[in-house]
């Protein structure tokens, strides 16, 4: 039992503002099966943009959910940790020719230096080399710290910290060879990432989410802020409800989010000279009723809701005793995590991509 213990692979871990979710899996990366799975809400003030701003509430509510997750049990300390994209710094460069390994390390380093708002001695930074192409990935040392500290005062175990684009791609992307842009559009930013080749090329993000749509609806329709979050959840973008108020109002902001993947687009081709053949979403406010439908007819393109359940074996959800709380899973609140997870399914996770882990 001991030993089972520390062979089950490394869980996926994912902290927002919001909420902490888990997923542990078992299996391969081309047969995952859910093993266990746990959702906590957290209060307003603990997490605050990414940053840790309460570690002993955080720390009594992650220690809480990893005791006792939605479903069945975590069986090891070992977990794969997907850092918020708003706190990390990402930066696309490409070496002039092939260097030496010295000299490479020094380019990187200039790199970094030149395009992050820190000093590198304030950073964690790790890269990527493919084709002269390289990914450059930063990260406050502060920010990392605080969470580390609460990991290590619960004894867990931290093999990766990745960034949360790499995550989404990993449990949201089938055709490796597409380029894809993937909208996570969270509670409070939207980040676009696009993926060419199964290759992370464009990251951006802006401060235009699902509290803004809700703040929105609750300014201009005069009801309460919870209320306003009701009449989104359940009318969205449908025009024929609430004699289209709610879809006049939420469209406006929605409208913010297309000319970003238009200007985001039209970017990509003249540099790249490739379109973006494909659109999946992510994140709570992706499920908005009609979203997808609106986004498809603004942008004139294949618009899909990212389904992390689609690679995965969950039958554990059907047996009887978990069944009837299985149906209030929104799948897709564990995109991000289920990604984490299935990277700590490699031989190597530790390896397997950016690693923001101190070395």
């Amino acid at each position: 039992m001991f030993l089972d213990f520390y062979k089950a692979k490394a869980f996926g871990l994912d902290i927002s503002d919001y909420s902490i979710e888990i997923i542990s899996l078992s299996g391969s990366l081309e047969k995952p099966k859910l093993l266990a799975l746990g959702r906590a809400i957290l209060e307003p003030g603990i997490v605050g943009n990414g940053k840790v701003l309460q570690k002993e509430k955080l720390e009594a509510v992650l220690e809480e959910l990893i005791k006792k997750p939605k479903f069945c049990k975590i069986k090891t300390k070992k977990f794969i940790f997907a850092l918020p994209e708003s706190k990390t710094f990402i930066h696309f460069f490409k070496f002039p020719e092939a260097l030496e390994k010295e000299k490479a390390k020094k380019e990187i380093e200039f790199q970094a230096i030149h395009n992050f708002p820190f000093p590198l001695k304030e950073l964690y930074f790790d890269f990527e080399v493919k084709n002269k192409e390289v990914l450059l990935v930063a990260v406050q040392k502060d920010i990392v710290d605080d969470y580390l500290e609460i990991f290590k005062n619960l004894k867990l175990q931290p093999i990766a910290l990745e960034i949360e684009s790499l995550s989404l791609a990993r449990s949201s992307t089938e055709n490796k060879e597409e380029t894809i842009l993937i909208a996570d559009i969270g509670a409070r930013t939207t980040n676009f990432s696009i993926f060419d080749k199964n290759r992370l090329k464009l990251s951006i993000s802006i401060d235009i989410a699902g509290n803004k749509f809700t703040q929105s609806l609750s300014e201009k329709l005069n009801v309460s802020f919870q209320e306003a979050e009701n009449l989104k959840k359940e009318i969205g973008l449908d025009p024929e409800k609430r004699e289209g108020k709610v879809f006049l109002i939420l469209q406006k902001e929605i409208q913010e989010i297309i000319s970003e993947i238009k200007k985001i687009e039209d970017y990509f081709q003249k540099k790249e000279q490739k379109a973006i053949e494909k659109i999946i979403l992510a994140g709570g406010s992706a499920i908005l009723p009609r979203l997808a439908v609106y986004l498809a007819e603004n942008l004139e393109k294949s618009i899909l809701i990212g389904d992390p359940w689609g690679k995965i074996n969950i039958d554990i959800l059907r047996k009887k005793e978990y069944f009837e709380k299985a149906l209030e899973i929104s799948p897709i609140l564990y995109s991000t995590v289920i990604g984490s997870a299935l990277r700590g399914l490699v031989k190597n996770p530790a390896e397997a991509g950016i690693n923001l882990l101190p070395k």
